[in-house]
């Protein structure tokens, strides 16, 4: 009996096995099936699969507006515009950078929130104008101009007493954007948006290096002549326009009482054009003028923007939620790549004096924005 007993026994736990993971199996089917068919019936209740996210209002116009208020500093690579030394070598040397200040701008945008699909549409116009400036003095030590041509700069027999940088930004930028904000959790929401961008940035660069002298050689200071002091000046315009594509994701991490962190980001792929016109001259203390270098340089490219916003949201539904108020706080980041076109002439001799470089940086901006917005 016992020797009969140790198959059954096996056979039979064999059997109860393959029952319980198949009842397993079916039980992980059974349970999918039902998701699906959930996800199906609420497809068909509600006609979305992620219900829309976007502040809804009673018996509205379907429209708010949005204004925000910037307070931001911008950088540009390659502005830097003497280098400070010993008379003899560049040890210990110094590279004088201009001084970025905060500014502030403005943004304003009118949107739409569509019937279809809970689409939304945006149209927004950013303000921005900085400034940024420097002076050095020689001293005991020698200035080296790093704007001037090298091939007018030989004629000169001394360095100057001091030098001057300046520099100019104004940034307009329209964008219209698409998009679709939904839950994709209880807290979460996100809004994949597309959309257009047209940008004008123009910049002016300013650079003076003082009190250089020139000794005429029929003269000598012995005979009671004083030398001619000579300016140089350095002007430079750099503007570009483009227009192209932006999509972009922006999410919101629910809190709770109305409280939710922010955080987007957005990349244009722009095709335009870069007009950059130069003069470099001297100013004579006779009063006379000579003008060295007048240059027009025009090329179409494309060009690459990208920004982020981080920041902190409070919102509340208002007068029977007829009205939809939020406000934010939070940190911007722009980044425009290759921007900064301003010709640099090196050859310094007659043969070589027209060779320049250009795309010497990219241009940043970044801070901070407070906004408001109202759904109506």
């Amino acid at each position: 009996m016992l020797k009969f007993a140790k198959p059954t026994i096996y056979i039979s736990s064999v059997l109860v096995a393959s029952y319980l993971s198949a009842d397993a199996t079916n039980a992980q089917i059974r349970n999918l099936e039902n998701r699906v068919s959930a996800l199906e019936q609420r497809k068909t209740s509600t006609g979305v699969i992620n219900p829309s996210g976007r502040p809804e209002v009673k018996n509205g116009a379907d429209l708010f507006i949005t204004a925000d208020l910037l307070i931001w500093q911008a950088h540009e690579d390659g502005l830097a515009y003497v280098t400070k030394g010993n008379s003899d070598t560049l040890y210990k040397s110094k590279t004088e950078e201009l001084n970025f200040k905060w500014d502030p701008g403005c943004r304003v945008g009118i949107g739409w929130n569509t019937p279809h699909d809970g689409w939304d549409t945006l149209l927004t116009w950013t303000y921005y104008h900085t400034k940024a400036s420097s002076t050095t003095t020689r001293d005991e030590d020698t200035l080296y101009p790093l704007f001037e041509s090298p091939y007018y700069n030989s004629f000169l027999t001394t360095d100057p007493y001091s030098a001057h940088g300046k520099w100019r930004l104004n940034l307009n930028l329209i964008d219209f954007e698409l998009g679709r904000e939904f839950f994709v959790s209880k807290w979460l929401t996100l809004r994949p948006f597309i959309g257009g961008r047209s940008a004008w940035i123009y910049q002016h660069m300013n650079a003076n290096y003082n009190g250089y002298e020139y000794l005429p050689p029929t003269t000598t200071k012995g005979l009671g002549i004083d030398p001619i002091t000579i300016n140089y000046r350095y002007r430079d315009r750099n503007a570009f326009w483009g227009v192209g594509v932006r999509p972009g994701l922006g999410s919101q991490w629910g809190l709770g009482n109305g409280f939710s962190f922010y955080g987007n980001t957005a990349v244009s792929l722009l095709y335009g054009f870069f007009q950059e016109k130069q003069h470099q001259y001297c100013d004579f203390s006779s009063g006379d003028t000579v003008n060295h270098i007048k240059n027009n340089h025009s090329t179409r490219t494309s060009s690459v923007i990208v920004e982020s916003q981080v920041g902190l949201r409070w919102e509340t539904m208002s007068t029977n939620d007829r009205i939809h108020f939020s406000i934010s706080a939070g940190w911007e980041n722009f980044v425009f790549f290759g921007q900064n076109q301003f010709n640099r002439f090196v050859g310094a001799t007659e043969e070589t004096q027209a060779l320049f470089f250009a795309n010497q940086g990219d241009l940043t901006i970044q801070g901070y924005t407070l906004s408001l917005r109202l759904d109506f």
